[in-house]
């Protein structure tokens, strides 16, 4: 992977700051986290700062089953992520729509951003209301993106779909032919 060309700078000397963006589509609005100390914009929307954003470590396995991982998300009054704003997602339709977590790097000299990296995608399933000394806590369960794997979609890999994708070309030509062949012969 190329990153800019200051980034590669500051990377190799060991000097970028990294943070986390979290956003969560909802059924009626998208929301951004970051663990900043100031609103945050960035590709249109607004991620509202948070003192901890924590990513659990996704479960992998192998194949392509779905893994599950947690975020938390923590109010913080003096960061301006007061409890009743953390609670606006309850209004919200959140059960199985997609959330992102980015790592953005930044300057360290000028605190521009240089760059922002997806580093995990999935489907929120459940919020729970955690109590830590005080403090309001949301942890989202989800379901790491490759839930889709088992997903029926309208696409398949055959020449006709291909064709949609790239006109003559013909990776797929004989992909029904050989699926038919093997199954009779295994049968």
């Amino acid at each position: 992977m190329t990153f800019p060309t200051r980034l590669q700078q500051v990377l190799d000397e060991g000097r970028a700051v990294i943070r986390s963006l979290m956003k969560i589509e909802c059924g009626t609005g998208t929301y951004g986290f970051w663990n900043g100390n100031a609103d945050l914009v960035w590709s249109g929307l607004t991620y509202w700062p948070s003192t901890l954003i924590s990513i659990s470590e996704p479960v992998y396995g192998v194949g392509t089953a779905a893994a599950t991982f947690s975020v938390e998300l923590t109010a913080k009054r003096d960061f301006g992520l007061e409890p009743d704003k953390l609670l606006l997602i309850e209004s919200e339709d959140y059960k199985g729509r997609p959330l992102t977590v980015y790592d953005a790097y930044f300057d360290p000299d000028t605190r521009v951003m240089l760059h922002v990296e997806p580093m995990v995608y999935g489907y929120c399933d459940t919020i729970d209301h955690v109590t830590e000394g005080g403090e309001l806590k949301l942890v989202g369960n989800v379901i790491s993106g490759a839930i889709d794997n088992h997903r029926d979609g309208y696409r398949s890999a055959s020449h006709e779909d291909q064709q949609l994708v790239l006109p003559g070309d013909k990776f797929f030509e004989f992909a029904s032919r050989v699926k038919s062949e093997y199954f009779d012969i295994k049968l």
